[in-house]
This record gives structure tokens, C-alpha cells and sequence, in this order.
């Protein structure tokens, strides 16, 4: 029988050492950086070294009376492979024993404390390389959403099934930018300890000269570009992308500032940036622009904040470092440049341009790698940051953050059609509950759960929390948005198209076309054709806009020119190897079709959606839209229906979008609106 080592602190294994005081796992005096459910497993096994533990037991200890799947142990058990290089083939460690459970085999060796081993030269760990755990809050949050929470399950997605094996079918290698060498991960993390530094950084810088004294040119409007990625090396671009949006989330809270968002400021990526022309066009004051470089082990990191208006530098600083000394020479970076700059800011207003989201650079690399795929805005795109996401959150479950990126990527893609609401909404509810519960002034987490209460027609609760993230960020041009939509679904298009513009301004985008959406809801035909042409003369590959302006001509009497114009952007789609499964593509093309009088091509296509719903899923407002344009009512009804049982996103259009005007008339309109807590 092995002798029971449950009282120890310190645990030691063919170079490996746990301390259960410090929650930290070495090899050599390097940290191994794991989260803290694969740290407990671990914990479980040295302390019950040789016995062989049963599934049940080991589920039972690391989630006690929660009833979790298999798959989440099978993820830890992965997980604490990984951490200690073992193979299951020829395990070292962890033997698995078939269908029973898990036993350690490796020699565990009890070592009294700290002190002793520092005594006898054998601790050599520096406090910098310890894990930091992170630990639910003190006290409950206050805002009603906050407090609905009471226990959430472990955030897990199904993340096993997602992660690729090695050839040995155990050892999990990340996966970054379509490389896995681990060495690449470990090699970058450092760049993203720099890159925290300089946020703090420029976040600092931004106060102090966008509020000076009276008579000077006070700077009321910025936009911070992506840095660039001097190096060259594909695998961290990124991070130039995620340097640019934390600067420009931490600046965003600053009162009597507009902060353009990122999405405007990425069609400068790579280019050569003058900076009065960017500012001009982006209807700034103010321009940081900065560069990452990287040679060997030496990294240079610059950046400096242009008044455009006389072309003035207003702030400038270089750094040269070591690889090996970015930790101890991050604090170092901000205090230098704080000192140079002598920011005039409240202690409250210091604590919001200092606020970081998480201490764990891989957290922040995989978070920033989810926000760079995600504005692929593909499909695949969308997974692969989910993907990310779940990591993030893995390494830190305090990551809020990371938590309210997952609930709008969810939401960008049931919008457009890629996910059955009725199965995905309620991931989308619990990750922003779980990041309010977390931070409760994450205006990103109140505005992804306004919209996911607009979609489920509490019209009320939605305004509550999409006016409590624009209370706490004014520049959120994605509150704005849904705000918007909010407008749309109550039929109050003139406030929605108020918001839009609003929402179009802070992102500066005009080539997006969101205001010329708006003023067709709003019925200003001849205002939306005149803005979608204006976005096609910036952007002819912009499909999505050749579709919508397709519906813009239609909705005027001009359906010769919805099918041309629609016809258009199909083959740019084609061209550009999108997938034809968004909502707003084919089914908008029947409408065109049929207005046209060419209701056998519109037929056609129907077929083709029929046929595709028996392959993937398809959102039953396609088929509303092709019931509706062939004058089939009955059909349209039902899909309509379908649609607010299943919550589908795009259904808030119906009170107000011109392509359901011809199903008004009829009672069951008046139904459906009911269903959907609206009046006619």
C-alpha cells in the first residue's frame, strides 16, 4: 500500500517539483504555466502515488457533486501529459488503465518546505516565474445581471474535441497562426509581456495630452493604428492587431474623447501611413503609430503620438531589451514614460488607463489570436477564435475579458446563420454572465447580454444593458450598434438610424455600409442606393454590399437592377471562395428574382436551399424570405414562426424590413408580433 502524501507542501519527480503552498509546477527551476483544474489533477495523483484511481473518484474529487462529462477529464488528463512531456504510448507518469482509470508511476519524493530546500541550494525559482491563480470574487457583483448568477458550470465548450493530438495521441501542441512548434508559443510570449508594457504605456500617454490646458489645441479625437510588425514573421501579427485594441479599450473609458475603433483603423495595416492623411480621413486630432521589432533575442519596441493638425510630435520613446530581461524591465517601460509625461490624472482615472484584464501572457496571446481570426469574419474564422477563446479562459478563468469576446463571437455567428440559436444562445447568455460576475464594468459583457436579450424579445432588459455598457464606454461603437438594432426591433427607425450614424462615426467606416442599411429600414430608398454606390466606388469587392443594395433597388420598383446589382456580389462571393450560407445571400436573390418576374430562377433556388438544409443547418429565415417573395404566405408564416421559436437573430427585422411589407396585412402578422412582446 503507498504511503499517503496528503499532508506535504512540496512534492518532487524525476526533476519536476509541485508546491501545493505556492500552486506552482516546476522542472529545473523553469515554471510550467498550467491552469489551475490540471493543477489540481496533478495535485490528486502525486498524492496518491502507485494506487490506481478510479474515473469516478477522480471526477468526484476535482468536481464533487457537479455532474460533468467524461471528456472534461480527458481534457485534464491531456492537459497534465502535456505539462510533463509524457506519452500515453510509453507513459512515464500517468498509466492508464482501461476502463477503470489512472495510476502515477512515478517516484514522488516528500520535501518538508521551502526553506529547507533553500538551505540545502535546491530552490532556484524566482517569485516571477510562479502561477498565478486567480480566485472568484470576494463579494457578489451588484447589477441584476451579475447577481443571477449563482454557480456556473465549468466553461469548457467541448474543448477536447477541438484540440489536436500529437502523433502519439496524448501530447497537446498549440496551434498558432498554422504552426505548432511549442517553441514558437514560448518564444512569443515574451513579446506579449513587452506588449502589456507598452499598453500600460500608451495608455498613460493619452490623458496627459489629450486634455491640455485651454488655448493649446486640447486633442479631442484619436486613432491608435496597428502596430507594426517590423520582424516580418507571419506567426505574430497578431499581436501588432492586439496592441493597437488594448490601447484603444483602455482609452475609450476616458471621458470627452472619441477613440476610433480598431475595425477602422486595420485597412492601414501594412501600408505606408502619412499621418496627417490618415487623420484627415478618420476625422481625428491625433495619430499614435508605432512598430514592433525582434532580432534574435533582442527586442525593439517604438511608438509616438502625432497632432496631425500641425503635424507636431507630441510624445516619442524607444526601447532596446533582452528577451531574457522583459519581465523586470516592463514596470520599467511605464514608469519612463509616465515620468516623461507627467499625466495630470485622478487617482480613479489612473486605475482605469492601468486596469489589465489578465496577468497571464499566453492567456493574452491566445485572447489576441481570437480577436485576429475572428475579424476574418469567415466561418472558419469565427471557429478557430472560439477555439482561442476557450484557451484563454482555460489558462485564466478570471480572463472577463476573454469570456465576453466568446459571447459576441457566438453571436456574429448565429447572425449569420452558421449556428442554431436554440443550441448556441444559451453559451452566449452564460459566458456573459460568467464575465459580469467576474467584472462587473465590462461594458463589452453588458452590451453582448443586451443583445441577447433583444433576441429573446425582453426588450426592456436588453435597453437596461446596452444603456449600462454605453454608461461605461460612450465610444463603444459596437453598443451603439446593438442599440440600433434594438431601435430597429421596436420600429423606432429614426432613433435606429440616429445610432447608426452615431455607431459610424466612432468606427469611421463609412465603406461598411451600416448607415445604408439604416436608411433603407428607414425607407429613405434613394439615400441608401446613393451610400451603398459610395461604399462599391471604395470597395467593389464589398459583396455584402452589392446584396444589400440588390434589396435597396428592389424595395424602389427598380428589380432589374436588385438582380444585376445581387447578381454582382454572388460572383465576388464565388470569386473570393466565401461559403454561400449566410442568410443574406441566396434567399435575397430569390426575392430579386421574383420581383423580376423570374420566379423559375427563383424556384431554383429554394431547391438549393431545401437541399442544402438536409446537409448542414440553414436558419428557417432563408425560407421566410423565398416563401414571402413567390407569394406563398402560408409557408412564409410558418418559417417566420420557426424563426421566433428557434430565437433566430435576424428575426427582430421583421416589424420593420420592406421585404415582409407584402405578409402585413394579413392577422397572422399581428400574431407574430405578439409572440414577440410587439405591437403593429
Amino acid at each position: 500500500c503507498p504511503m499517503s502524501l496528503s499532508s506535504n507542501n512540496i512534492f518532487e519527480f524525476e526533476g519536476f517539483r509541485l508546491d501545493l503552498a505556492e500552486k506552482n509546477l516546476t522542472r529545473d527551476g523553469d515554471a510550467i504555466p498550467v491552469t489551475p483544474k490540471v493543477f489540481e489533477t496533478l495535485k490528486i495523483f502525486v498524492e496518491n502515488a502507485g494506487r490506481l484511481i478510479e474515473k469516478d473518484e477522480l471526477m468526484e474529487k476535482l468536481w464533487h457533486e457537479r455532474f460533468v462529462e467524461e471528456s472534461n477529464l480527458t481534457f485534464n488528463i491531456k492537459m497534465v501529459r502535456k505539462a510533463l512531456g509524457d506519452d500515453a504510448s510509453k507513459p512515464r507518469f500517468i498509466e492508464t488503465v482501461p476502463k477503470r482509470g489512472y495510476r502515477f508511476i512515478a517516484e514522488v519524493q516528500r520535501v518538508e518546505s521551502d526553506d529547507d530546500q533553500k538551505a540545502m541550494g535546491l530552490v532556484a525559482v524566482s517569485s516571477s516565474h510562479h502561477l498565478h491563480i486567480s480566485h472568484p470574487p470576494a463579494s457578489a457583483p451588484t447589477s441584476p445581471s451579475a447577481q443571477k448568477v449563482v454557480a456556473l458550470a465549468e466553461w469548457r465548450h467541448e474543448v477536447d474535441a477541438k484540440l489536436p493530438e500529437d502523433t502519439n495521441g496524448d501530447v497537446i501542441k498549440f496551434e498558432l497562426a498554422g504552426t505548432r512548434r511549442a517553441d514558437k508559443f514560448r518564444s512569443t510570449k515574451y513579446l506579449a509581456v513587452v506588449v502589456a508594457g507598452v499598453i500600460l504605456s500608451a495608455l498613460g500617454l493619452g490623458y496627459s495630452f489629450f486634455h491640455t490646458p485651454t488655448g493649446s489645441g486640447s486633442v479631442e479625437s484619436v486613432a491608435v493604428l496597428p502596430f507594426v510588425n517590423a520582424t516580418g514573421d507571419t506567426n505574430t501579427e497578431y499581436l501588432s492587431e492586439g496592441l493597437s485594441d488594448s490601447i484603444i479599450n483602455g482609452l475609450s473609458r476616458l471621458p470627452n474623447l472619441k477613440v476610433i475603433s480598431l475595425n477602422s483603423v486595420l485597412r492601414y495595416r501594412g501600408k505606408e501611413i502619412n499621418p496627417q492623411t490618415v487623420g484627415g480621413e478618420l476625422n481625428v486630432n491625433a495619430v499614435v503609430m508605432g512598430r514592433l521589432t525582434q532580432q534574435g533575442d533582442e527586442l525593439t519596441i517604438s511608438a509616438e503620438l502625432i497632432d496631425v493638425r500641425d503635424n507636431r510630435r507630441l510624445w516619442g520613446g524607444q526601447y532596446r531589451r533582452k528577451l531574457s530581461d522583459i519581465l523586470a524591465v516592463q514596470g520599467e517601460i511605464a514608469r519612463e514614460i509616465s515620468e516623461g509625461l507627467r499625466p495630470r490624472l485622478t487617482g480613479e482615472q489612473k486605475n482605469l488607463l492601468a486596469k489589465r484584464h489578465t496577468d497571464n501572457n499566453d492567456a493574452f496571446l491566445f485572447y489576441s489570436m481570437g480577436k485576429y481570426s475572428g475579424r476574418q469574419n469567415t466561418r472558419e474564422g469565427f471557429e478557430k477564435a472560439i477555439e482561442s477563446f476557450d484557451h484563454a479562459v482555460e489558462i485564466d478563468p478570471e480572463y472577463a475579458l476573454a469570456y465576453a469576446a466568446i459571447a459576441d463571437t457566438y453571436q456574429f455567428m448565429m447572425s449569420r446563420g452558421f449556428l442554431a440559436p436554440k443550441e448556441y444562445a444559451p453559451k452566449v447568455e452564460l459566458a456573459a454572465l460568467k464575465a459580469l460576475q467576474i467584472d462587473d464594468s465590462l461594458a463589452e459583457a453588458h452590451a453582448a447580454l443586451g443583445a441577447h436579450r433583444l433576441i429573446n424579445f425582453d426588450w426592456v432588459g436588453a435597453e437596461i444593458e446596452i444603456k449600462r455598457a454605453l454608461d461605461l464606454d460612450p465610444n463603444s461603437a459596437y453598443a451603439n450598434s446593438v442599440y440600433a438594432h434594438l431601435m430597429l426591433g421596436l420600429g423606432r427607425t429614426g432613433e435606429s438610424l440616429s445610432l447608426t450614424i452615431r455607431a459610424r462615426d466612432l468606427e469611421s467606416m463609412p465603406s461598411r455600409g451600416e448607415d445604408a442599411f439604416a436608411y433603407y429600414m428607414a425607407r429613405q430608398y434613394d439615400k441608401a442606393i446613393e451610400l451603398y454606390l459610395k461604399t462599391l466606388e471604395k470597395n467593389p469587392d464589398n459583396a455584402h454590399a452589392q446584396i444589400l443594395l440588390g434589396e435597396a433597388y428592389v424595395a424602389k420598383g427598380m428589380p432589374a437592377d436588385g438582380v444585376a446589382a445581387m447578381e454582382k456580389g454572388l460572383a465576388i462571393d464565388k470569386t473570393l471562395a466565401k461559403t454561400p450560407e449566410r442568410w443574406d445571400r441566396y434567399p435575397l436573390m430569390a426575392y430579386a428574382y421574383a420581383a423580376a418576374g423570374r420566379r423559375d430562377d427563383a424556384l431554383k433556388i429554394l431547391d438549393d436551399q431545401l437541399r442544402l438544409a438536409n446537409e448542414r443547418y440553414l436558419s428557417p429565415y432563408n425560407f421566410a424570405i423565398i416563401y414571402t417573395a413567390l407569394g406563398d404566405k402560408d409557408k412564409a408564416f410558418e418559417k417566420l414562426s420557426e424563426c421566433i421559436d428557434e430565437r433566430i437573430m435576424i428575426i427582430y427585422h421583421l416589424k420593420t424590413r420592406p421585404v415582409f411589407d407584402s405578409l402585413r396585412s394579413d392577422p397572422r402578422y399581428v400574431e407574430l408580433l405578439s409572440k414577440m412582446n410587439l405591437t403593429p
